[in-house]
C-alpha cells in the first residue's frame, strides 16, 4: 500500500504547488490517523469530550500524547498514549513518515506500535493516506477489561499483530472552511471483517477546528464522534 503511494507518477498531481500553499490547517492528521506531514507549531484537542490530547512539532519531528478523562471509569481503566513521528520526505505533493507510539489500554495492557504513513495531496487540497502499523510489543490477542466505578466491567478484544488504515479528506465545494473527513481501520489484517469506518465534517478557521460525524464498528456498533482542536 505504501509503495503504491510513493511510486504514483507525479503527473497525476495537476501542476503541483508548494506544500505550504495546498496543505490544510490540520495537515498532520485526517480525523485521528497520522499523515506523512509533521505537526506545525502545536495543538490541544478534546476528542469525544473524554480524551484530552496535545502535540507539538519541531521541524520534521512531531510528538503527541493524550489520556482519557472518563468520569465514571477507574484510573486503572483509563486509556493513554505517547507518540513520536518523523517525516522523512515531503516534496511534490507526496509525504512519508515513520513513527512509534506507546499505548496504554488500562494499566494491565501496554502496547508498543511502529507505523509508517504515506500521504498524497492533490492541487484541490484533497488528500489520501495509507497507513501500516505493527504491534511490536504486547499481548497479541488479549481480552481487555474496563472497570467503571459501578460494576459490572465491560470487555473488548484487541487482537492481531499487523494492521492498516486509509484516510481521506477534501474541501466541500462552495462551503468555505469545511472539509469531509473519512477513515477506515483494520487492527488485524488476518481478520478482514474487523474494521472501523469513520465519516465526519470539519469546520475550521486559522486557530480552531471541530469535527462531527459517526463511526461504525464491526461489533456491530454505530456511534457519534466529535473532535475539537485548538492550534498555536
Amino acid at each position: 500500500m505504501l509503495v503504491i503511494f510513493l511510486t504514483l507518477p507525479h503527473k497525476i498531481l495537476a501542476s503541483p504547488l508548494p506544500d505550504s500553499v495546498t496543505a490544510p490547517l490540520d495537515d498532520y492528521r485526517h480525523f485521528i490517523m497520522p499523515t506523512g506531514k509533521p505537526i506545525h507549531g502545536g495543538y490541544v484537542g478534546f476528542w469525544e469530550l473524554a480524551f484530552v490530547n496535545a502535540g507539538i512539532g519541531f521541524g520534521n519531528i512531531s510528538f503527541s500524547g493524550g489520556i482519557t478523562v472518563l468520569p465514571t471509569v477507574a484510573i486503572r481503566s483509563q486509556f493513554a498514549f505517547l507518540q513520536g513521528k518523523a517525516t522523512l520526505a515531503d516534496e511534490g505533493g507526496i509525504s512519508f513518515a515513520v513513527g512509534a507510539n506507546l499505548l496504554r489500554l488500562t494499566s494491565d495492557f501496554l502496547y508498543l506500535h511502529a507505523f509508517a504513513s504515506a500521504t498524497m495531496e492533490m492541487q484541490n487540497e484533497t488528500r489520501y493516506t495509507g497507513l501500516l502499523f505493527l504491534k511490536a510489543y504486547g499481548d497479541p490477542y488479549p481480552t481487555i477489561y474496563v472497570y467503571p466505578f459501578s460494576p459490572p466491567p465491560f470487555t473488548f478484544s484487541y487482537g492481531g499483530v499487523l494492521g492498516a488504515g486509509i484516510g481521506f479528506d477534501t474541501p466541500i465545494k462552495g462551503v468555505p472552511n469545511t472539509r469531509i473527513v473519512a477513515e477506515i481501520w483494520n487492527h488485524d489484517l488476518s481478520t478482514p471483517s474487523k474494521i472501523a469506518l469513520l465519516f465526519a465534517v470539519r469546520v475550521e478557521n486559522e486557530r480552531f477546528s471541530s469535527d462531527f460525524g459517526f463511526m461504525y464498528f464491526s461489533l456491530p456498533l454505530l456511534a457519534p464522534v466529535a473532535n475539537f482542536v485548538w492550534r498555536f
